[in-house]
């Protein structure tokens, strides 16, 4: 397909997807649009590659294996509810969409990039959407005009001249109109002719050209704006980065190893003593727990960050170099993962006593990823395989969300905090946090369920009946209103619906005294 031809295809594209988006989006509660929407995008890009394809060039499907993370995380947001775990969602399916965008009609592997390079992709790739369009409006307009019949020049010469007079005829016309009223009526009378009745009509207009506009510019920047065959790697220029003498970088790494090593061993006690230690200390478990925690998380992302500084910029001239290198680096990852164990220990010590939240949840589990990029990094300092570290990153950041989703946030605040509420553990609202509970999204539900239908305490069974209530009355408001059509099907919130619905008469009336919720300043843990 020509060039200017496949500008105008694209424009077609981009009005089709636009039409699409508002039929998904417009007015309505996000939900299974949302992967309809990435599925159809992948799609049109994929075809439309094809298309304009050229003899010389493959696909690599090497390439596109982040779009599978990416269905998933697309389709996540029509199963949870938690906005924040939402937009998380959102914003990674969007993401690993552009990285895939952008090595699309390329040689070079993604897998063999630097972490640096995949994020500087992405954002190309988001700047480059939004100005795509201008040249293929270009392109296809020139289209059209070396097809219109009569004289070229006579037809641009009167689009001047009609961009020339219309703001002099505006100027002159307002100045008329101020200077008589009679002729004021009549500019007043011409100008309804171009007023919109329906406000709402416009902006669905507006958001109808938003995502066309972003459509035509993704198919034009992944299928034809830029050159399709690049340079070998071999053949690259190769940044120029500072370097240091073995003997600088075994100072570094001995002095870190030996600091890190005493703090261990001087704390070991302090680390590992739980309660023993709160007692003997005088320490309350803020103190121990939430303090101890950020410190230790914080040393061990900068320890990650040090290395592997060291490792690439440390010059290394003998074998033996290498192996002095490897034992001063492995000393220190071990000696970290010490610190990340302490620093787990110390975040179940606090949810024990204060029970889960969202915060807490997400900082376990990126205790748990950042534990898995330290092995990546071994890895990458015994040269596995070549940036094997940089696609550490980048897988190591696809399952932080993906077990984010898998775990259900919401779901396992509710189940641990109304286990320690059984079992009697904790020391915050009666062993039970009730206010924060009022907060969590519907993806809580079938814990919720599960304690109106077994608690022993009237009260108990009351709070979790008001929760329940209040969350059927918002899911009636919803599905009156932005959630009532199929494209906003949500996993949680109809199975939630229809559950609660099945309850019918069990539910109580709603009493707002019940639904009390801490704000962002309160504190639970003092």
């Amino acid at each position: 397909m020509a060039r200017k031809t496949f500008a105008f295809y694209t424009l077609i594209v981009g009005a089709v997807v636009g039409i699409a988006a508002d039929l998904l989006f417009y007015g309505k509660l996000i939900g299974v649009s949302f992967p309809l929407f990435i599925l159809i995008s992948i799609a049109v890009v994929l075809v439309s590659g094809g298309l304009i394809r050229r003899e010389d060039q493959v696909l690599r499907w090497r390439n596109l294996w982040v779009i599978v993370p990416a269905i998933f995380f697309a389709c996540m947001v029509a199963v949870r509810t938690e906005q924040g775990i939402t937009l998380l969602n959102v914003l990674a399916s969007l993401a690993l969409c552009a990285l895939a965008l952008h090595y699309l009609p390329l040689t070079e592997y993604l897998d063999l990039d630097t972490t640096w390079d995949h994020a500087a992709n992405v954002v190309e790739s988001g700047a480059t959407v939004l100005f795509a369009p201008l040249f293929e409006l270009y392109d296809a307009g020139a289209l059209l005009f070396e097809r219109a019949r009569g004289d070229f020049h006579t037809v641009t010469a009167v689009g001047r001249g009609l961009v020339i007079a219309v703001p002099v005829l505006l100027v002159f016309a307002l100045l008329f109109a101020s200077a008589d009223a009679v002729f004021a009526g009549y500019v007043n009378r011409i100008w309804t002719i171009f007023n919109i009745p329906n406000e709402a009509l416009l902006f669905q207009g507006m958001f109808i050209a938003g995502f066309g506009w972003l459509a035509c510019g993704t198919v034009a920047y992944g299928a034809a704006r830029r050159p399709v065959e690049r340079a070998d790697r071999e053949s690259k220029p190769k940044r120029k980065l500072p370097s240091i003498g073995m003997i600088e970088a075994c100072i570094i790494l001995g002095s870190v190893d030996l600091l890190f090593a005493l703090f261990v061993i001087i704390q070991f006690a302090y680390f590992f003593g739980g309660r023993e230690t709160l007692a003997v200390n005088d320490l309350s478990y803020a103190e121990y727990a939430r303090r101890g925690f950020f410190e230790l998380v914080a040393v061990s992302v900068l320890t990650l960050g040090l290395v592997n500084a060291l490792d690439w910029v440390t010059v290394r001239h003998a074998l033996r170099h290498n192996r002095i290198f490897r034992v001063f680096a492995v000393m220190l990852v071990a000696l970290t993962g010490v610190i990340l164990v302490s620093a787990a220990q110390r975040m179940s010590l606090y949810e024990d006593q204060f029970g889960f939240t969202a915060l807490r949840v997400q900082t376990h589990v990126f205790m748990l990823w950042l534990a898995v990029l330290f092995g990546c990094f071994l890895l990458a300092l015994f040269r596995v395989r070549e940036r094997v570290f940089s696609l550490g990153v980048l897988i190591v950041l696809i399952g932080y969300v993906g077990t984010l989703d898998l775990i259900n946030v919401d779901g396992t605040i509710a189940d641990q905090n109304v286990t320690r509420m059984v079992e009697g553990r904790g020391s915050v609202y009666g062993n039970f946090d009730f206010p924060y509970l009022n907060t969590l999204s519907v993806d809580a539900a079938p814990v919720m369920i599960d304690l109106f239908q077994t608690a022993k305490s009237p009260e108990l069974r009351a709070q979790a009946g008001q929760w329940l209530t209040r969350a059927q009355m918002e899911l009636d408001a919803l599905r009156r209103t932005s959630g009532s059509t199929i494209f906003s099907a949500n996993l949680a919130r109809d199975t939630t619906w229809a559950a609660l619905n099945a309850l019918g008469d069990q539910l109580p009336e709603y009493d707002p005294t019940y639904d009390v919720r801490p704000s962002i300043y309160e504190r639970y843990d003092e």
